[in-house]
């Protein structure tokens, strides 16, 4: 059994959001994602499919040069290879939730 909080031990950093994996198990990996407003996440994708939770403030999440604006306790869910980057509208918490391959 493993035990994690996502607000416990909250720290900003100055120039990029703060990364940090809060849970693994076989099947996949918890991550908390801590931004201070203003911050930005580049384009980037992932080889597995996730699930990003906004737990706390307000993020811009672009998808393929579309932004959709999620806020507190909204989730967005998506395949493996695609674009996607976020912008911090506010100080936001984000949980990131990825499925590890076989």
């Amino acid at each position: 059994m493993q035990t994690a909080s996502i607000f416990q031990n909250v720290t900003f950093q100055d120039k990029k959001p703060k990364m940090d994996l809060l849970l693994e198990t076989k099947g996949h990996k918890e991550y908390r994602l801590v931004f201070a407003k203003g911050q930005y996440l580049k384009e980037h994708k992932t080889t597995a499919p996730i699930i990003v939770e906004i737990v706390e403030g307000s993020i811009d999440f672009g998808i393929k040069g579309s932004k959709t604006n999620l806020t507190k306790g909204m989730l967005i869910a998506l395949d493996p290879e695609t674009p996607h980057d976020l912008f911090a509208i506010k100080q936001s918490i984000v949980r990131l939730s990825i499925l590890k391959k076989d």
